[in-house]
């Protein structure tokens, strides 16, 4: 446990010293390397579909860097709303995981991801909900609300499609570079899908 609260401090205190450096390589750096991690740990793992893999990661990748570079181009700061989209999904994440834990009965996906309950992802959506209202009302942007809801209900199925390809290879986490927390692609599985999809909902 001591090993998971460690490296969840590095990792939420790197994040949130790149989106203060606001650097647009630097940003597109770390992500092309979050990336790169996350399909070699695909293939490692011997994961089914390659090439659907490297076109999902290569997505979350894409639309990442696109959105930085494309709001630097118009000479708008777009790194607080990317910190916010991230942001949303770790807050989903945990409550579902949390409340999951505590009051789950309804397993809904017992084959691929045994833990994964009903309980947890109406509490998670709720959590997404309500952190949605408070940014909505702080920074008068309230169709932000519509947009987290939505992500957190990708955030479930991009958790769930890479818990399947791990149930059909037969293991827990893809890695161990992540002391307590397994690998790259254990720690993006819920952003996979979630962030592209947010973004796209901004852009458009």
């Amino acid at each position: 446990m001591s090993n998971r609260i460690y490296t969840s401090i590095l990792l939420i205190a790197s994040f949130f010293l790149i989106m203060f450096i606001s650097n647009v390589w630097i940003f597109s750096i770390t992500i092309a390397a979050i990336c790169l991690l996350s399909f070699y740990e695909w293939i490692k793992n011997n994961f089914q579909l390659t090439i659907f893999g490297f076109l999902i990661i290569a997505n979350f990748g894409f639309w990442s860097i696109f959105y930085i570079h494309l709001s630097t181009d118009l000479n708008q700061s777009s790194y607080f709303m990317y910190a916010l989209i991230i942001t949303n999904t770790a807050i989903f994440d945990t409550f579902a995981f949390l409340i999951g834990s505590n009051f789950g009965k309804t397993y809904i996906a017992k084959k691929i991801s045994p833990n994964k309950t009903l309980e947890g992802i109406i509490g998670g959506i709720f959590a997404s909900l309500f952190f949605g209202i408070i940014v909505g009302y702080v920074f008068d942007i309230f169709f932000i609300v519509l947009i987290f809801i939505t992500a957190s209900i990708f955030a479930f199925f991009g958790d769930l499609l890479v818990s399947y390809f791990k149930r059909q290879s037969g293991i827990k986490d893809t890695g161990n570079v992540l002391p307590g927390h397994g690998g790259v692609l254990d720690r993006i599985d819920s952003h996979l899908l979630a962030t592209p999809i947010s973004i796209l909902a901004l852009i458009i």
